[in-house]
């Protein structure tokens, strides 16, 4: 099937994951909490949610904010991981989101809270945090440094920042053409604001006074139908209106891809980057 006939076939809802910038007005809400819900099912997510809970320090009577909730999936967990004694607040831009998260966290009992809220300026005071996290969202922010100085200040003195960010340009993917799946590859990461954000993290860290550093990456595997879900076809179609490949190269390596999905040789991973900082003590 050609790329274009694909897309079509999925409508609007293929490019979610480019449109989270802004989701309530670029994308339908039911949409975005299917991608996300898909997305929280993965074994790379799974691994890195584990991992960025031990590394805040997310035990009972902690104090986390979780910057970027979505449907609230992570607040829940450190919710029940905090137990009584602690509190969780989930942060995000979009109200749909925020209500959805509200919505499916009634009658859990859980000490989480959420609010609508700029990561960039929010309405709390300094430290008001043992620990602040955030997934998946540096990539779409307009100013990244701004961003992490304000989770560092409301983290109070030893507490940990954790971010983690997927390196899109680290896709592993097979194709009769390395050439073009190399191309295509590097197209797709370049769609985002900051394709290149979890590399740079460290340093950004470190140009606000942060010292104590720890990055992990998690690697993950991922079948065509997250690839799909992930927005692959959009990016493809765009990709050959600007002259980046043809429609024959595009139409030759999604049958392949879709070949090897049904004789049960197709592979994909994507690696992404765990960045944890420390706040220095006063």
């Amino acid at each position: 099937m050609r790329a274009s006939a694909i897309l079509h076939d999925m409508g609007d809802s293929s490019n979610l994951a480019l449109e989270f910038r802004d989701i309530d007005r670029n994308v339908a809400s039911g949409s975005a909490v299917r991608f996300l819900d898909a997305l929280n099912t993965t074994q790379q997510v799974q691994e890195m949610q584990s991992l960025t809970h031990r590394l805040l320090g997310a035990t009972e009577g902690a104090r986390i904010l979780d910057a970027g909730c979505g449907v609230g999936e992570v607040t829940r967990e450190l919710g029940a991981l905090v137990g009584r004694t602690g509190r969780v607040m989930g942060i995000d831009l979009s109200a749909n989101m925020v209500a959805e998260a509200r919505l499916r966290t009634e009658g859990t009992g859980l000490p989480v809270e959420y609010r609508q809220g700029d990561i960039h300026r929010l309405d709390l005071p300094s430290g008001s945090f043992d620990g602040c996290r955030a997934s998946r969202v540096f990539i779409y922010l307009d100013e990244p440094r701004e961003a992490l100085a304000e989770l560092l200040r409301l983290t109070r003195p030893g507490g940990a920042v954790v971010l983690f960010e997927p390196e899109l340009d680290s896709w592993v993917l097979d194709g009769p053409e390395p050439a073009v799946v190399r191309k295509l590859v590097h197209f797709w990461a370049d769609q985002l604001r900051n394709p290149w954000i979890g590399r740079r993290i460290p340093a950004l860290f470190r140009s606000l006074g942060v010292s104590e550093l720890a990055v992990v990456p998690v690697v993950g595997t991922w079948n065509l139908g997250m690839l799909e879900t992930f927005g692959i076809y959009p990016v493809l179609e765009k990709a050959i209106r600007q002259g980046v490949a043809t429609q024959a190269e595009v139409d030759t390596w999604v049958e392949f891809m879709k070949q090897g999905d049904q004789n049960g040789s197709f592979y994909g991973a994507m690696a992404g980057l765990v960045i944890r900082g420390i706040k220095p003590a006063v």
